[in-house]
């Protein structure tokens, strides 16, 4: 009976972990608010690791790349335009994704960035240029893609 009892009490204790770990890993997965409230970012995992496009566009926001050095690309969307890509999932803190870019449409260019998740709603962003104490920072908040239609649509 103790055996029954020591094996049961390994496989909850085995369950609980995983589904902990699970769930870290899929944090920083969602919709999130920017900090000034003016689009709607979705990220998920891609070929690349973590990903993250435009999903919403507040009212009489930027619409085009109209800020990009390349002539070429100044009238693209910016809605569903892609501008995370590259993080990698830190092994000591799955709570951290690191080795990234952002696209930052309001001046035309990519930044180095890290991720880090708070808690469940909240989402640290660091752009930088070289090191990341050269950088700045934003908090994001998550919200449901339900009060954020998609700007695609």
């Amino acid at each position: 009976m103790k055996f029954k009892i020591a094996l049961l009490t390994i496989f909850l204790t085995m369950t609980v972990g995983l589904n902990t770990s699970f769930a870290q890993q899929n944090l920083v997965e969602g919709f999130w608010l920017t900090q000034n409230e003016r689009s709607v970012i979705e990220t998920f995992k891609c070929d690349e690791g973590l990903c993250g496009k435009i999903h919403w566009i507040i009212d009489g926001g930027m619409t085009s790349d109209s800020e990009n050095p390349d002539i070429n690309l100044k009238n693209r969307p910016l809605c569903n335009l892609g501008i995370l890509w590259g993080f990698s999932q830190n092994p000591s803190n799955p709570n951290v994704w690191e080795g990234g870019k952002i696209y930052k449409a309001d001046d035309g260019d990519t930044y180095s960035a890290t991720l880090s998740v708070k808690d469940a709603n909240t989402l640290f962003v660091r752009g930088y240029v070289g090191l990341p104490i050269f950088g700045k920072s934003q908090t994001w908040t998550r919200v449901s893609p339900a009060n954020y239609p998609s700007c695609g649509i």
